[in-house]
């Protein structure tokens, strides 16, 4: 049971899906806990903070073939519970995750998506998230706090090796000079500003010139 004292719902979910009956789980490998250990392979299932698994991945990507598995939610359905469990109420969050997500945690990982080992599958999800107000929240106003997530439905996955295959399609999409509000129309929305880091972090656009108060971008060809 190592690793699985704040393990949610979700996170158990999605690493029964991806364990074949020969696959061990939480499985002690070079020093680390791996998710998944299946015939060679290690499967880590990450659903949120991707940089968390950076020294893992310095460590073991030159040794073992990794797949990492990243939820994003599409439609997440918030059921809040009293303090002593009774339930208060249940609705549909007007937050819906996007594509463009992946940017912001994929920012702290940029040094390891080119190595041949790694493998990124996203999958769109629809979720429950479990909320208690039991006044134990991290905020100052003790606001309801997130006790669990549990896995709905699976509407379809991506999987992605390597930088180019993040961008190639919405890069294709964009003029060789533009500003943040053409990518933001391609639907990055609030992401925008961490596809932008990520873009510049990777060396795929540079910044080119001002107009106005804009910032003028222009693709390098890289």
């Amino acid at each position: 049971m190592i690793n699985t004292y704040n393990e949610t719902h979700l996170h158990r979910t999605l690493k029964d899906l991806y364990s074949s009956n020969g696959a061990v789980q939480e499985s002690p490998l070079e020093g680390f806990i791996c998710d998944i250990y299946d015939a060679g392979q290690i499967v880590e299932i990450q659903t949120s903070k991707l940089s968390a698994l950076r020294v893992k991945l310095e460590a073991l990507l030159p040794l073992y073939p990794i797949r990492i598995v990243y939820p994003i939610i599409e439609n997440a359905y918030i059921l809040t519970l009293n303090a002593d469990g009774s339930k208060r109420s249940c609705r549909k969050s007007p937050k819906h995750g996007n594509f463009y997500q992946i940017f912001r945690e994929l920012l702290g990982i940029v040094h390891c998506l080119d190595n041949p080992n790694l493998t990124i599958q996203i999958l769109y999800i629809d979720c429950e998230v479990i909320k208690i107000d039991d006044k134990k929240g991290r905020s100052r106003y003790k606001r309801s706090r997130i006790i669990d997530k549990k896995l709905l439905k699976i509407h379809r996955e991506e999987e992605f090796c390597g930088i180019n295959s993040f961008t190639a399609l919405f890069m294709k999409k964009l003029p060789e000079t533009f500003i943040s509000a053409d990518l933001r129309k391609l639907g990055a929305g609030v992401y925008t500003s961490y596809t932008l880091s990520f873009l510049k972090k990777c060396k795929k656009i540079a910044f080119y010139t001002k107009a106005g108060r804009y910032h003028v971008y222009k693709k390098t060809g890289t």
